[in-house]
């Protein structure tokens, strides 16, 4: 049931009367056919906070491809090889300049609108008399979190160039023309864990209450305020990695659903159907696709462990555990080396898709007691990755990593690389560990890029508006 109401309530954001390309002046279009934006900021019904509610987890799932293929193209995981439009593979491969007015940039607008969302949602349920006290805060913590969550993967994209921290207009009339500075990379993640460390607090303040709209089926354990609470701790512990702050990465995580001997797979899950109105799996591709194929960029089979499931057999859309599959015939872009394997993680095109899980959760703690010296920590959780993947442990199979700190930075990479792959993370590790000149390039041409630009929209607004 929670699966069907993905859309079939997302006149949510009709509700909320405003389709934004980011959070700024652009676009600013009130819906007539909708309640006004001031109807809910002011005097919102229970129906509209539920029917926000639930909008909000609808459009946390916006983004999901182009992050990730985006992402994983810079990272050198993969090659978006779509027959026709050459840009998704010369853009992206650093072949020719990003177009900051281009057709990469569909990710930083779902993620602003989200973000933005999300605060129309929080702000009508404190703006309202319909609901509790506890249950504002509870939508005020799923809110807040939420923001935290895909801001940060904003963020990741932008790189140094940072993100807009604020946005007043909700609360001030007129202030849309005046949106909030880009604040450089280091100031924008603590404005990210401030973030998730408010939406701890309103959680926190929530107790025993429940959120004032149905959590979808996605959340499993997590759709409680106690569980929520878990994935809130969870995104703090990624704010924290950025920040490399390694004390407050292992305090969260252990206040997250991390399960140092648990199941890898479990997390929240961004659900999809065939159901009119709601969205199919847009990361989803057909075995031997010809016309978008996902291809495997081609050091990533060889460079893998013999044995190692989540290369090797059958692929996950085939039942197995393997996230590519061998395609019968290689093919590549123009002057590419050949590409023997496709991404194939998913069987069908509402297959859901992880979005945390507990093997990112074990990386980090794995992550952080290396970056304090605790080796003997790290292993223990490195080899679980392994041997759960079907690899040795490191004592056998490389056993000159054991006590040297530097070799297991490296192996800890080598898992992130196996275990995340195209769920966004390859090319931040490599640019926070400084060795996005050890990428692979396809053709002499190729480079990889450090981050996104500004979008040219944002870019000329402030050119002529600048910011407050």
């Amino acid at each position: 049931m929670m699966k069907r109401i993905y859309k079939s309530q997302l006149l949510v954001l009709a509700l909320a009367a405003v389709q934004l390309s980011s959070c700024t002046k652009t676009d600013y279009v009130p819906n007539p056919n909708a309640p006004t934006q001031e109807s809910v900021l002011r005097n919102a019904t229970r129906q509209q906070i539920s029917q926000l509610g639930v909008g909000v987890q609808s459009v946390m799932r916006d983004g999901v491809f182009s992050f990730r293929a985006w992402s994983g193209s810079i990272g050198r995981e993969v090659v978006y090889f779509a027959q026709t439009e050459s840009r998704y593979y010369r853009e992206l491969q650093g072949e020719i300049p990003l177009d900051a007015a281009g057709i990469m940039y569909g990710w930083y607008s779902n993620f602003n609108q989200t973000r933005r969302r999300a605060e129309i949602m929080l702000q009508s349920a404190a703006n309202t008399a319909a609901l509790s006290d506890t249950e504002k805060a509870a939508a005020k913590g799923f809110g807040k979190t939420v923001q935290a969550y895909v801001m940060l993967n904003c963020l990741n994209m932008m790189g140094a160039n940072g993100i807009r921290t604020s946005f007043s207009d909700l609360s001030t009339e007129g202030d849309l023309l005046k949106p909030g500075c880009f604040k450089n990379y280091t100031e924008s993640l603590t404005y990210l864990k401030g973030l998730a460390d408010e939406g701890l607090a309103a959680l926190e303040q929530a107790g025993t209450a429940e959120f004032p709209f149905p959590m979808v089926d996605g959340w499993g354990d997590l759709a409680t305020i106690g569980g929520f609470k878990q994935f809130n701790r969870a995104v703090a512990a990624r704010i924290a990695l950025y920040q490399q702050d390694w004390n407050t990465l292992e305090t969260t995580l252990n206040q997250s659903f991390l399960d140092l001997d648990g199941d890898l797979n479990v997390g929240p899950t961004f659900l999809y159907s065939t159901i009119l109105g709601d969205e199919t799996n847009p990361i989803w591709r057909s075995i031997e696709n010809n016309s978008t194929p996902i291809l495997v960029q081609s050091d990533f089979v060889p460079e893998a462990e013999a044995g190692d499931k989540r290369v090797f057999g059958a692929s996950m859309a085939e039942g197995g555990t393997a996230r590519v599959r061998q395609r019968t015939t290689a093919t590549a872009p123009p002057d590419y080396p050949l590409m023997t394997h496709e991404v194939q993680m998913f069987a069908t095109n509402t297959s859901p898709v992880k979005f945390l899980r507990n093997e990112e959760l074990i990386l980090m703690y794995a992550e952080a007691k290396l970056q304090k010296d605790e080796l003997a920590a790290a292993v223990t959780a490195l080899d679980y990755i392994r041997t759960q993947n079907g690899l040795a442990a490191l004592a056998i199979a490389k056993p000159g990593t054991i006590g040297n700190k530097n070799a297991l930075i490296d192996e800890l990479l080598h898992q992130r690389r196996y275990s995340l792959f195209m769920e966004g993370h390859r090319w931040f590790d490599m640019r926070r560990y400084n060795k996005l000149n050890t990428l692979p390039l396809d053709k002499p041409s190729h480079s990889v890029f450090e981050k996104f630009h500004i979008p040219r929209a944002e870019a000329d607004w402030d050119s002529v508006n600048p910011c407050q």
